[in-house]
């Protein structure tokens, strides 16, 4: 029957009592079920360290909060494409969180920030041309130097934490959520101010931004 109803069938049933709603939220978890199962089946690497009955596990856990989310936003649906291609996205984005869960749970966001102590700019602009010229050589070192030094001295700790995590590393932002113990907001909060106080270290020392990347840029 999910491949069969029209979009007004949907909200309808879904929005009735007893077996008519009852066999639709069935037909939809089991569509959010296929989607998740199709996205994991596309990102087998992020589940290497499960196995298959855990990871048909993590799928059903994402069917469900999708229903859960669709079953919420029924009044935001506005027809413009098929109910299930709508509802899908849900199980999708679900799917995506875990993904991202699984690839970060056994790595040490203490350890990235770690290593990335003291080589933080080094790493963002590494130019991998040959042959650079050696005053070119001599620029980068010493606005590697400045800006290295702004983020020592004008962040702080946590907007560090945040900017390595995120910019550098390219975490995702619950799992930095999660690792500092607080929330969404926050963690914008930090990466926005964090940028901020680079881009006005920098301009303080004459640096510009769109200068600095030009002379990161590799030459062909």
């Amino acid at each position: 029957m999910s491949n069969t109803r029209t979009n007004q069938e949907w909200l309808r049933d879904l929005s009735a009592s007893g077996a008519a709603q009852e066999a639709a939220i069935a037909d939809l978890r089991a569509l959010l079920l296929r989607a998740a199962l199709y996205f994991f089946s596309r990102n087998l690497g992020d589940f290497k360290r499960l196995a298959r009955d855990e990871v048909l596990r993590c799928a059903e856990d994402c069917a469900q909060d999708a229903l859960m989310a669709v079953m919420d936003h029924l009044p935001d649906f506005r027809g413009d494409s098929k109910f299930s291609t709508w509802a899908y996205k849900f199980a999708i984005n679900m799917a995506l969180r875990t993904a991202r869960r699984e690839r970060w749970k056994n790595i040490s966001l203490d350890e990235l920030i770690a290593s990335s102590d003291g080589n933080f700019f080094q790493r963002l602009t590494e130019d991998n041309s040959s042959g650079i010229a050696p005053e070119r050589t001599v620029m980068q070192a010493e606005v590697q130097r400045i800006i290295q030094e702004v983020i020592e001295h004008d962040l702080t700790e946590k907007q560090r934490q945040v900017l390595v995590l995120m910019v550098l590393h390219e975490v995702p932002l619950d799992e930095v959520v999660r690792h500092l113990g607080t929330n969404r907001n926050a963690v914008y909060k930090m990466l926005h101010d964090a940028r901020r106080r680079l881009k006005s270290g920098l301009m303080r020392h004459g640096l510009e931004v769109d200068e600095m990347l030009t002379l990161f840029r590799s030459s062909t």
